[in-house]
């Protein structure tokens, strides 16, 4: 971040998945360039219950910590992210259920030691108006919720390890769906500035309303729909497999590119 706000273009890459021998490839790469690794897991594969990875996100983080030691990977440069926190997997759940299963979920992440948190409340759950678009401040409230629930579990883990560093967020009011769009793109859009610069307003109102004042300094990045969406056509005579009923809907054979814009400078909400 420091080298960004200095006018250099750097980032990091991140490594969304569970399989073994991706974590490996990972590990093995930061080891040989001694560079910093980002490692994440969603909300389908990593959560309080397991997952489809069978992992809470404890569990995640030793089996990562496990691979670096066989690998030879130096654990401080290994981060940890959630991505997709929220109720991504029970939409099915009216809020009041849903949200006290993503309020466990960010908790969960946070006191094991993840340190980049997407929190993505952009999904609709089952007594939100299918007919009506969930509004910027529905999002931004069900966010700031989540945001709070983290910061108590990091004052939970900073009890554990006075050293533990503060996890720093992602939000988003227009996040596209994990593994991509699951029909055509006909109906997507791109993120407008002035949508843009509504949802970084509405979510900092949301999040000093609850006090969260410092925790919005921690937020880096604003999750925006960059129009690009890259599928996987099948090959001749075959048929590409829908997801198991009990997969969440976003687990299908596309791609989904969306873009976390940096929050060096921060649109003004007067």
């Amino acid at each position: 971040m420091k080298k960004q706000k200095s006018g250099q273009s750097v980032g990091i890459y991140s490594a969304c998945s569970s399989n073994p021998f991706v974590i490996e490839a990972v590990l093995e790469k930061a080891r040989d360039d001694n560079a910093v690794c980002l490692i994440e897991s969603t909300a389908n594969q990593v959560d309080q219950n397991g997952g489809y990875s069978g992992m809470t996100p404890k569990d995640f983080k030793e089996f990562v910590l496990a691979k670096a030691a066989e690998i030879g990977t130096d654990p401080k440069l290994i981060y940890l992210g959630g991505d997709h926190l929220g109720p991504l997997t029970v939409q099915n759940l009216p809020e009041k259920e849903a949200m006290a299963y993503a309020r466990q979920l960010v908790h969960d992440y946070v006191k094991a030691g993840f340190t980049k948190i997407h929190i993505d409340t952009s999904m609709k759950v089952a007594d939100d108006d299918p007919n009506v678009r969930l509004s910027d401040e529905t999002i931004a409230r069900r966010g700031a919720e989540l945001a709070q629930v983290c910061e108590e579990a990091y004052q939970e883990l900073k009890k554990e390890n006075p050293d533990a560093v503060r996890p720093v967020y992602i939000v988003g009011s227009e996040v596209p769906i994990p593994g991509g769009a699951t029909g055509d793109n006909s109906g997507m859009q791109v993120t407008k500035v002035e949508d843009f610069k509504n949802t970084v307003a509405t979510f900092e109102k949301a999040f000093k309303d609850k006090g969260l004042d410092n925790t919005w300094a921690d937020v880096i990045g604003v999750v925006v729909q960059p129009g690009v969406e890259e599928k996987m056509p099948a090959a001749p005579n075959t048929t590409v497999r829908k997801p198991k009923s009990s997969w969440p809907a976003s687990r299908t054979s596309t791609t989904s590119y969306s873009k976390a814009i940096p929050l060096t400078t921060r649109p003004s909400t007067n």
